[in-house]
């Protein structure tokens, strides 16, 4: 009798902002955050015998798209250059990729279609869409029972637009919490404790029931919320 278990598959997913108002520290945070989050997901995998990781980063400006065309990746043979800022922010595109790479695979999708870990999406951005399809493309979203099931979390960077702010807090509904990044200085931390906590806490416990994805969901969100509630003392 073979009694190796099959190891669970946990995407972390990325939407970020690359319009041009994020060229500068912004971005540079984000860049230097994506590299640390990959580094530490490989040390992680190979700790764990139970969960891959794979990453996914979507870009949306003008237009969005796959880093290296790769909807995902394991951490492994993740590579990574460097987001680069240009056009508008039309959060419709991203949230398009999303929506494609969240059906199950007999549908053209990356996530399983029979069991599975609930994935980890952040949605990062420093400003309001540039048009109003979002909403369309959301209501799509929340079709997805991937997408009900995931962590989701919205990083509102140096933001004081109450109109963004409900934005993000659309997109993480029930199941997740918008973080107001004052500080462009404290991206990079924001990001690395959001996905290292989840991710480590979801490896502990990889599920496919719905009410334990709930329960885990919510373990997740407080680990998360008292991390981040020393994050000026994360010295990384």
């Amino acid at each position: 009798m073979n009694d190796r278990i099959a190891k669970e598959k946990l995407n972390v997913i990325l939407v970020v902002d690359t319009s041009k108002s994020m060229a500068g520290e912004r971005i540079s945070q984000v860049n230097q955050a994506i590299r640390d989050i990959k580094d530490y997901l490989v040390n992680l995998q190979v700790e764990n015998s139970n969960v891959d990781f794979y990453l996914s980063i979507i870009q949306f400006s003008t237009e969005s798209s796959f880093i290296n065309d790769n909807r995902e990746v394991n951490v492994d043979k993740f590579k990574f250059d460097n987001l680069k800022c240009c056009g508008w922010s039309n959060l419709h595109c991203g949230y398009q990729k999303l929506e494609e790479i969240l059906k199950k695979q007999s549908h053209g999708g990356v996530m399983p279609d029979f069991g599975g870990t609930s994935p980890i999406i952040l949605l990062l951005t420093d400003g309001h869409p540039t048009t109003t399809e979002y909403k369309d493309e959301l209501v799509n979203l929340n079709n997805s029972p991937w997408f009900k099931a995931a962590i989701r979390y919205g990083i509102a960077i140096e933001l004081h637009d109450k109109r963004t702010m409900g934005v993000l807090k659309d997109f993480v509904g029930d199941n997740g919490d918008v973080i107001d990044c004052y500080s462009s200085s404290m991206l990079k931390n924001i990001i690395k404790i959001i996905v290292l906590t989840a991710s480590k806490v979801k490896s502990s416990s990889a599920t496919v029931g719905n009410g334990q994805v709930i329960n885990q969901n919510q373990l997740v969100r407080q680990e998360i919320n008292e991390a981040l509630a020393d994050v000026d003392q994360w010295g990384w």
